[in-house]
């Protein structure tokens, strides 16, 4: 099975093991009468919501001021809670300054106005930035549980611009009657030496205390004064560089040598990646590897006696690397080289780190990373283990072959839609049986497979992933797709255009709410519609079954580069209330002209029909005919000095290019080549 990373953790996923604290006993739970910052807008029922951060275009946030050693506390009052229709919560996004590197905690008093008790599902979190497109939760967590004050984990900030978000779950009995004080709160570190730039490097020993990155040095000085007392010397330097997840600051310093010692792979160090071609398989043997990889927390298993490899993404999609070590249970690392073909400076690894898979044991690893077309990527293969301990790990030989999943159709990750006043929400369409009396929806979304690049003329396609999420109170047990073809923006008859079909096992969902769904089918370039819609025992759709059980996942609109059907009469979609056969046994009905008549629009600064576009994206690769003279390893027209010198590089090896009989590239292969030799026929 394939592992996916994630490249950049969002809301959604990065909280799920935030920490929250206490400070003291809820008695002491009041409202600041007189806090520096009042709230922007009015939570209920406001026009357009001045502090609504990333779920505005643009965005907006609301200033809270900075942060400094002579102005070291913030205090923020505001009201937070539900809409009068409980169809939207309030959440109220503030930025703030620091002027300096220091440590930041975000205390929370909360009471609710029809009680005076403190609220049980406050929200606090502290973002890296305020860019929507890449923020990180830093701190923080869900639901108070009436504990106030509320207080999320201390963190330590460099100079530079944060955002905070308060806010609450959905509950309908909360119509923005919570109100609250949320005071950030600033302090430095007490060893003057601590940020200077004079004081040195924390990673190079000096004679003088301290050094020049203040969170590292105040870490270090807290444990060991003497670093910053009499010299930062080479204990010091020690802590510095050990993994944060050990308590030290996490600084890399890379240290390797190319062809050092003697016997070392080739590839050993990052700055001397194997470049690699797509679809090749290549050998490795990491007995003698060095590592010279971080092993600085960021990765769940630390990585040992790594080699590594360099490789192109032709066109933009998933990047794969799959490693087969039978022998070995290997860790895979991807940093993106962007569009350098090589590492130049391997102490930016951490800079460029993508992620890292260690799922499966002895035997090899599968993963990949979103690529970009033109891009280089560097992989990393090494030993899971703990160097100098019993459990060392064990190294050996290998076989890593890279492809690329290409992106056949994509509507891009949905935005939020608004309501005609400009409020703004994440909206989704419901697809399935959406309610225990209701019979199933189905949506077909037009989307066009275009020529793959080449001669090829149709793809194999491997994934398609809705975007979407599981309302409260259903229960999604398969996942189902249909496509069909498409002529014009007619619509879909059941069955006469229905082109395959097929149900998995309802999967997981992504960050932004994708459903992964693995498929293996072809599918030639041409213009179609694609269904999703899930389903459960006890579905009222399913015939002889009057379960009450229902299922619904509700498929994101506000994609920005969908597709939408239009006519003489304007834009819509084709959308079903009853469907044949299991819904409709006599089939009458089946997809109807659909449009959310003006309810919801695009927010400003997003393109027109974003309110119709359901998000989706669809992946595979290119159908490739067999070569017509499977000895012109380079394509150029002719069997010659080059496919020869392709075909010695693989000697020995199974399932490359160069392996035309198949058992390993040897004699024989080398007999093929040979007796080929010329131009191609």
């Amino acid at each position: 099975m394939k592992s996916g990373f994630m490249t950049t953790s969002i809301l959604a996923t990065a909280v799920a093991g935030a920490m929250l604290t206490t400070l003291s006993a809820s008695a002491q739970c009041v409202i600041d009468p007189n806090p520096t910052v009042v709230q922007d807008d009015a939570c209920a029922g406001q026009a357009v919501d001045a502090n609504g951060g990333c779920n505005l275009v643009p965005a907006v946030f609301q200033n809270a001021g900075t942060l400094s050693s002579a102005a070291p506390i913030i205090t923020i009052n505001g009201t937070v809670g539900t809409d009068a229709a409980a169809t939207t919560r309030d959440l109220d996004w503030y930025s703030f300054t620091m002027a300096t590197p220091g440590f930041v905690t975000v205390s929370t008093t909360s009471a609710k106005a029809s009680t005076g008790l403190p609220a049980s599902n406050l929200i606090v979190w502290v973002l890296s930035t305020t860019d929507c497109a890449s923020y990180t939760v830093v701190s923080g967590g869900f639901l108070s549980a009436g504990v106030c004050p509320l207080a999320v984990a201390e963190v330590g900030l460099d100079a530079g611009t944060y955002a905070i978000i308060i806010g609450t779950d959905f509950n309908v009995a909360d119509v923005c009657d919570i109100q609250y004080t949320a005071t950030v709160s600033a302090r430095y570190s007490a060893f003057a030496v601590c940020g200077d730039p004079a004081s040195g490097e924390c990673a190079a020993a000096h004679a003088t205390g301290g050094c020049a990155d203040i969170l590292c040095c105040d870490l270090i000085c807290t444990v060991n004064p003497l670093c910053c007392d009499i010299g930062w010397d080479a204990t010091c330097v020690s802590l510095a560089t050990t993994p944060s997840s050990a308590g030290g600051c996490g600084i890399f310093l890379y240290n390797c040598t190319p062809g050092t010692p003697a016997n070392a792979p080739v590839n050993d160090c990052a700055i001397a990646g194997a470049t690699c071609a797509l679809n090749v398989s290549y050998a490795f043997n990491n007995a003698n590897a060095n590592t010279d990889g971080p092993n600085d927390g960021s990765c769940a298993a630390e990585t040992a006696k790594d080699v590594w490899f360099v490789v192109q993404a032709t066109a933009n999609g998933n990047l794969y690397c799959t490693a087969t070590t039978p022998g070995f249970d290997c860790v895979l690392s991807a940093y993106n080289l962007g569009i350098s073909s090589s590492l130049a400076d391997g102490e930016t690894l951490p800079s460029i780190f993508i992620g890292c898979v260690d799922n499966n044991g002895i035997g090899g690893e599968a993963a990949y990373a979103g690529a970009t077309g033109g891009s280089y990527y560097l992989w990393r293969i090494g030993i899971w283990g703990n160097p100098g301990t019993a459990d060392a790990g064990i190294p050996g030989a290998g076989e890593v072959i890279f492809t690329l999943e290409e992106i056949v159709y994509a509507t891009g990750t949905h935005a939020p839609v608004c309501t005609p006043t400009g409020t703004a929400t994440n909206l989704g369409l419901s697809s399935g049986a959406i309610s225990g009396t209701s019979v199933q929806r189905w949506l077909a979304a037009p989307f066009i497979a275009p020529d793959p690049a080449g001669t090829s003329t149709s793809w194999t396609v491997t994934r398609m992933e809705p975007e979407g999420f599981t309302p409260a109170g259903a229960i999604n047990e398969n996942l189902n797709w249909i496509i069909w073809n498409r002529t014009a923006f007619n619509k879909p008859v059941y069955p006469t255009n229905q082109l395959m079909s097929g149900s998995i096992t309802f999967p997981a969902l992504g960050a932004a709410g994708e459903a992964p769904i693995f498929v293996d089918f072809e599918l030639n370039a041409g213009d179609y519609y694609f269904t999703q819609y899930p389903s459960a025992a006890g579905n009222p759709c399913v015939p002889n079954d009057g379960g009450a059980v229902f299922s619904n996942f509700a498929w994101f609109v506000g994609a920005p580069n969908g597709t939408v059907c239009t006519d003489a009469t304007g834009n819509f979609q084709w959308r079903s209330v009853v469907q044949p056969i299991a819904c409709n046994p006599a089939g009458t009905a089946g997809f109807l002209r659909y449009t959310l008549g003006g309810a919801y629009v695009p927010c400003a600064g997003t393109e027109s029909n974003t309110e119709l576009e359901v998000s989706f994206n669809i992946l595979g690769t290119p159908v490739t005919a067999a070569p017509s003279c499977p000895t012109d390893l380079d394509a150029n027209g002719q069997t010659d000095a080059a496919d020869l010198a392709t075909l010695l590089g693989q000697w020995g090896q199974t399932g490359g290019s160069a392996d035309f009989n198949g058992g390993g590239v040897d004699a024989s292969d080398l007999a093929v080549l040979l007796g080929a030799w010329g131009p191609c026929l």
